[in-house]
């Protein structure tokens, strides 16, 4: 077989296993990259420095920075106030609270990391919902896609702007300038801002969120566990005279109980096969079952509850119940926060117990909501996944800390982090420097997000212990990964990507340059439905590219409509991150994402086919 062709196969056959591990999201996305890279590596696509040259790209640099960039910005309360302006514009109803919302997201998404913009805004969110009336689901998903459109319209938007910019110039053509984007990116903007307007916001849902400050800090329905004290009322009562329901708002959907306690059954008795498929034996010394009405409680039995913990949190279950306690718990009062797991904490994927809350920030988590799956494993043991809620518990200085972590969302900010907004302006001098350097063509882009990052830093408004702490080390180790991709499609190597864009030629027919930008639209945003923005433009930017030289057309409108496509990820929650954050929180279902975003998708496309051809002609 000739070599060529089967380095060609070989790609493909690479190319289709990293695409089913993408969608099945069993295994992270930065591994699949990184198993990727070496694989092209060890089998000869690409060399050794061809496969590590995506670390050294100017584009992973700039997103890099632009991470740093956006949490001086957070840290130094820039966000913060302009997030309150929101507040105080004194707009009641849904339309025109999404309409503001829409607005700001996008502007603050423009310049800065999407995931920042709606963390930023999501509890001023709260706030305005609760005191206008109006449902916070009802405002989440328009926060979510304006952070999206928001990013389109400059380079520094979204990295797969960046992205799209450097296959045009690893092609040999003119990159994107800073705001090349703009016209297009307006246009779509106000394309979404319109539909949400007129159509959208009556099919976005209404959920009882996962977490939802209102009136008396209801914490509306989690999974937590308590413990059954010695002298406890609730000893030698039945689950039906206790009536939890009643008095506490929490029911018991799971007991665990040690082994020889109290006069139960010994371990030789497996008391637990007496209760069927509904006990099992856990083996650390003990078993656990779901309870019937006429099940008694007994000494140290840890329950597992499942609603509103306000009331066993107030009056410490009036005692009748224990809430386990850590060391998190002493000294300073204690405060009652709720957290959302940011898409890239470095928690995911560990169970609560590995992640030993207590030691690393500071706080007891007392609770966890899933979005649309009741759990019946301890809460300790339950392995931490994008959208999950946690309850947690912990001094006010702890809680400060965490809302500085880029690992989690306050959502319920009892205890905000404190910020230094004496430094606001050199912070908004700095993002306004960077963006005017790189915009002038003073500076690389790279080279001006660099400058400002040392500037935000030695300013002290990003200080340096906290500095790499702001970037999401997987989208960096993915796009620098998947960056030589587009070296092992080029025509120097195995001729892939032109191969490919011959073929898409061949079934549009090869005449309209309409028909190929259209196809490119369609796969990019079927793809990044189930995938990450920036692999999807990693993977079809070099095709697009050759699709339009093959036509004797310029390319940056194709890169540009790849560009766009890969951030039209409005159909599926697990499209992009901003989407998992919102799915989590609001309680939102699969299908919501497929009635809202699916007919807003379809309108962008048809945007991009329109405005992108007049301005970038063919």
């Amino acid at each position: 077989m000739d070599t060529l062709l089967l380095e060609r196969i070989t790609l493909m056959l690479l190319l289709l296993g990293a695409l089913a591990l993408f969608a099945s999201e069993k295994v992270r996305a930065d591994l699949v990259s990184l198993g990727l890279l070496l694989a092209l590596m060890v089998i000869g696509i690409i060399s050794v420095e061809e496969g590590f040259s995506g670390f050294a790209s100017p584009a992973v640099i700039t997103v890099v920075c632009m991470f740093i960039l956006s949490g001086g910005l957070v840290r130094t309360g820039v966000a913060d106030e302009i997030a309150g302006w929101v507040v105080a514009r004194g707009v009641r109803n849904t339309i025109g609270l999404t309409a503001i919302l829409m607005v700001l997201v996008g502007l603050m998404s423009s310049f800065m990391n999407n995931i920042a913009a709606v963390t930023i805004l999501m509890p001023s969110v709260f706030a305005i919902a609760q005191r206008t009336g109006v449902p916070v689901t009802k405002l989440l998903m328009p926060l979510a896609f304006g952070s999206l459109l928001g990013g389109l319209s400059t380079l520094v938007g979204t990295p797969p702007n960046l992205l799209a910019s450097e296959a045009l110039q690893r092609a040999g053509h003119t990159p994107f300038a800073m705001f090349d984007f703009l016209p297009t990116g307006l246009v779509v903007f106000s394309t979404g801002l319109l539909y949400f307007v007129l159509i959208g916001s009556r099919l976005v849902p209404i959920r009882i969120p996962a977490s939802a400050p209102e009136e008396g800090n209801s914490l509306r329905h989690y999974v937590t566990e308590a413990i059954v004290p010695r002298g406890s009322a609730l000893v030698g009562r039945s689950v039906e005279e206790a009536k939890l329901r009643d008095t506490l708002g929490v029911s018991v959907v799971r007991v665990h109980r040690a082994y020889n306690h109290d006069g139960q059954e010994t371990a030789d008795d497996r008391p637990w096969l007496r209760y069927g498929r509904y006990g099992r034996d856990e083996g650390d010394g003990g078993y656990s079952f779901q309870p019937w009405p006429e099940c008694r409680f007994a000494v140290d039995d840890h329950l597992q509850l499942e609603g509103d913990p306000s009331l066993l949190l107030q009056k410490q279950g009036r005692g009748l119940l224990e809430i386990p306690e850590s060391e998190a718990d002493h000294g300073e009062t204690p405060l009652i926060g709720e957290l959302a797991l940011s898409p890239g904490s470095r928690s995911l994927g560990t169970s609560i117990a590995e992640a030993d809350f207590p030691a690393r920030y500071g706080v007891t988590v007392l609770g966890l909501r899933r979005n649309g799956r009741q759990e019946d494993e301890r809460i300790n043991q339950l392995r931490l996944e994008p959208g999950d809620v946690l309850l947690v518990r912990g001094t006010p200085s702890a809680m400060a800390l965490l809302g500085h972590n880029p690992d989690f969302l306050v959502v319920n900010r009892l205890a905000g982090p404190a910020r230094d907004h004496r430094k606001r302006w050199i912070a908004l001098a700095v993002m306004a420097g960077t963006v005017i350097a790189a915009a002038s063509g003073a500076l690389h882009i790279s080279v001006a997000a660099l400058a400002g990052v040392l500037v935000m830093v030695t300013s002290g408004c990003m200080p340096v212990r906290d500095m790499y702490s702001q970037v999401d080390w997987r989208v960096v180790f993915m796009i620098a990964s998947l960056m030589p991709l587009s070296i092992a499609m080029d025509g120097e190597h195995t001729g892939t990507a032109a191969w490919l864009a011959e073929s898409m030629l061949v079934l549009t027919g090869g005449a309209s340059p309409y028909l190929a930008m259209m196809a490119v639209i369609v796969l990019t945003v079927g793809l990044t439905q189930l995938m990450s923005n920036a692999a999807c433009v990693v993977l079809v930017a070099p095709i697009a590219i050759k699709m339009a030289e093959g036509l004797g057309i310029e390319p940056h409108g194709f890169a540009m409509a790849v560009a766009i496509a890969a951030s039209t990820a409005f159909i599926t929650p697990i499209g992009h991150q901003a989407n998992m954050l919102v799915y989590g929180v609001a309680n939102y279902r699969f299908n919501d994402f497929i009635k809202v975003g699916g007919p807003l998708s379809f309108l962008v496309v048809i945007t991009v086919l329109i405005v992108v051809p007049w301005v970038w002609p063919f």
